[in-house]
């Protein structure tokens, strides 16, 4: 019996052990799958490797920013209902696999895939076009971020909260206005504002521990005007799961999210845009299917 096809897609840039780690994926993913490889160097290699696909499975070898790309391709050129992803964590973070409880090690993440079992996801969509698998954030969290990107290479995941108490000891904070389903439900200063899909944001951290990927609806968290001293603690709080009892911290949840104000800097699975003055989120339940 001839078995189905399956695209396996992974960074052309990767390391010598990661790309062996690519190599045992493979082997494994050939017990059910006709499998062609491929390594990408960035958006139009991807595209290539995706035209000359016409199979239905599409594994993706990375972490958030892998998935995001792979999401969002297949979403412009419309063929995201249309086909099946995989993922084999091999991010720094992996947050979006952290949150719905992929295996960290690659090969047994790759027998996940063999059992062929797609599940509906939720995808957050904002008002550009641009599709969020994991977690789009605004404020402090797309600082951190862009502070974490030079730092992973040498403290590996560590550089997510190191670059969060960093940044909450120097971020003077956003006037925002944040509406969800079409009610005012903050307007003033805020740190933070996050649509989370799933539960884990820097590196692991379950900073909305009650999203779901596959719930149909938002959770969203607010930091408010946290006093510069009381920060530090909060970050720690973070780390242990202990923040959304704090004072400063406000959580809800809904379908569609606005934030409009100050220009402030979002980011979209680690992705980061630029001094946006007014976005709006919306949740597409059941938008994507994913092995797992």
């Amino acid at each position: 019996m001839a078995f189905p096809s399956a695209l396996l897609v992974s960074n052309s840039s990767a390391g010598s052990t990661t790309r062996s780690q690519v190599a045992d994926v493979a082997d494994v993913l050939r017990q059910g799958f006709d499998v062609t490889a491929v390594s990408s160097s960035g958006p139009d290699d991807l595209r290539v490797a995706l035209d000359a696909f016409d199979g239905e499975r599409v594994i993706v070898a990375g972490g958030d920013g892998s998935l995001h790309l792979l999401l969002n391709l297949l979403s412009t050129t419309g063929r995201l209902s249309r086909t099946t992803v995989g993922l084999i964590p091999m991010g720094t973070g992996n947050d979006f696999a952290s949150g719905i409880g992929l295996p960290d090690d690659p090969v047994a993440a790759a027998r996940v895939c063999l059992r062929d079992a797609p599940t509906p996801m939720d995808l957050l969509v904002a008002d550009d076009g641009e599709v969020v698998a994991n977690a789009a954030h605004a404020g402090l969290g797309a600082v951190a971020s862009e502070r974490a990107q030079s730092a992973k290479p040498v403290v590996g995941p560590l550089a997510y909260p190191l670059a969060a108490v960093f940044a909450g000891a120097s971020e003077r904070g956003y006037d925002l206005e944040v509406t969800l389903d079409g009610d005012v439900v903050h307007d003033g200063a805020a740190l933070l504002v996050l649509a989370a899909n799933g539960p884990c944001l820097g590196g692991g951290a379950r900073l909305c521990a009650g999203a779901d990927v596959t719930d149909g609806v938002l959770d969203i968290m607010l930091i408010g005007d946290v006093s510069v001293p009381d920060r530090a603690g909060l970050a720690l709080r973070i780390q242990r799961g202990t923040h959304l009892d704090h004072g400063g911290v406000q959580q809800w949840q809904g379908t569609q999210l606005r934030i409009r104000g100050d220009a402030v800097d979002h980011s979209r699975d680690g992705e980061l845009r630029y001094g946006l003055t007014d976005v709006t989120y919306t949740i597409d339940a059941a938008a994507w299917s994913l092995l797992r």
